[in-house]
C-alpha cells in the first residue's frame, strides 16, 4: 500500500518501489500495521498512514489534565530536558525561540528564562491548556502563528510523526527570521539494536504506530533540504546509555540504566556515545539547518 511518506521517499529520489521492502510484522500497538524498510536510503516507513492526521492529538488528553499529570511527565523526561537544555541553551538565550510538540513543557521550564521570547506549539488539548494556565504562549498549530521573525525553532521527536512534514518545515520557514536556525532531533534507523543487533524484543516494542518514519542521515538531509533549509550538520546522539543495550541483550526489556545504575558511568557512557557515532548507530540523530537569507 502506498502512504504519504514513501511517496515522498520515491519522490525525493530517495527509494523505489522495489526498495520498499516488509520488515516487521507490526507496531506495538496496532497489528493492522507493518513496518517496512528502504534498502536504499536505510529509513524505516509504515505500511499505512492513513490512521494518522492532527486530529489525533488534538484531543488525546484530555481538557482535565493536570498539575499532578505533568509533574510525572517531566520527570520521566528529565534526561532528555537536561541534555537538551546543555546542548541548546546557548543558542535559544537572548533569541526568540519556537518549540514544535513541545508536549508537557519541560523544554520550556527550562530554557524560556533564557530566551528573549519563548512560544511553542502543542495540539494535545489538555497539555496546552494548562502550559496555557502556567503563563507559556502556546499554539495549538503552526498556521495560528502570524510572525515570521523567530531566530530558533526546536522540533524535539516530533519530526517522525509529522504526515507532512516537507510541508510543516515550509510553514516553519515562512514564520522564521532568515538566518534563523533550525534543530531536528528524531529517533535514528540506525539504532545498534535495529542494525546490527536486530533484536526482535526491540523491533516489538520500538516500532509505533505514531512514528511514521524512522529516519537515516540521508532522509532527514533530504527532507530538510526539500524544505529549503540549509543543512549546517548532522550528528549522532545516544539517548539510552550502554547499560540499557546490555538489558535488552540480557533480558529482552528496556531500562537497563535504572535497574543497573552501577553498570553507568559518565566516562564510559560518553565514549560509548562517541564509538556509536563514528560506527553510525546511535538511537537518535540531530540536525541543525539555517534558514535561507533570499
Amino acid at each position: 500500500m502506498s502512504t504519504r511518506i514513501a511517496d515522498t521517499l520515491i519522490d525525493l529520489g530517495l527509494a523505489t518501489d522495489q526498495s520498499i521492502q516488509p520488515y516487521f510484522s507490526r507496531v506495538r500497538d496496532r497489528e493492522d500495521i507493518a513496518v517496512l524498510r528502504c534498502e536504499r536510503s536505510g529509513a524505516f516507513v509504515l505500511s499505512r498512514d492513513d490512521h494518522m492526521d492532527m486530529s489525533h492529538y488534538e484531543h488525546k488528553t484530555a481538557s482535565g489534565w493536570g498539575r499532578l499529570e505533568r509533574q510525572q511527565a517531566l520527570e520521566q523526561s528529565q534526561r532528555d530536558t537536561d541534555r537538551r537544555a546543555e546542548r541548546f541553551g546557548s543558542m535559544i538565550s537572548s533569541r526568540r525561540w519556537l518549540d514544535v510538540g513541545t508536549g508537557s513543557g519541560g523544554i520550556l521550564d527550562a530554557l524560556a528564562p533564557l530566551a528573549a521570547e519563548a512560544s511553542s506549539v502543542e495540539p494535545q488539548q489538555g497539555k496546552r491548556e494548562l502550559l496555557q494556565q502556567l503563563g507559556y504562549k502556546v499554539y495549538a498549530d503552526t498556521e495560528q502563528i502570524q510572525r515570521q521573525d523567530f531566530e530558533v525553532v526546536t522540533l524535539f521527536h516530533v519530526f517522525e510523526h509529522l504526515t507532512d512534514p516537507i510541508g510543516t518545515l515550509k510553514q516553519l520557514r515562512q514564520r522564521m527570521q532568515a538566518g534563523g536556525q533550525l534543530v531536528i532531533e528524531v529517533p535514528h534507523a540506525g539504532d545498534l539494536l535495529l542494525s546490527r543487533l536486530e533484536l526482535e524484543t526491540f523491533k516489538a516494542f520500538t516500532f509505533w504506530s505514531e512514528h511514521l518514519i524512522l529516519h537515516s542521515r540521508q532522509t532527514l538531509v533530504a527532507f530538510v533540504e526539500a524544505a529549503g533549509f540549509r543543512v549546517a550538520s548532522i550528528e549522532g546522539c545516544q539517548r539510552y546509555p550502554l547499560a540499557n543495550h546490555l538489558h535488552w541483550l540480557a533480558q529482552g526489556k528496556p531500562g537497563g540504566h535504572q535497574y543497573w545504575p552501577d553498570l553507568s558511568d559518565p566516562e564510559l557512557d560518553r565514549a560509548y556515545e562517541k564509538r556509536l557515532e563514528q560506527i553510525d548507530c546511535t538511537d537518535t540523530l540531530i540536525l541543525i539547518a539555517e534558514a535561507p537569507k533570499n
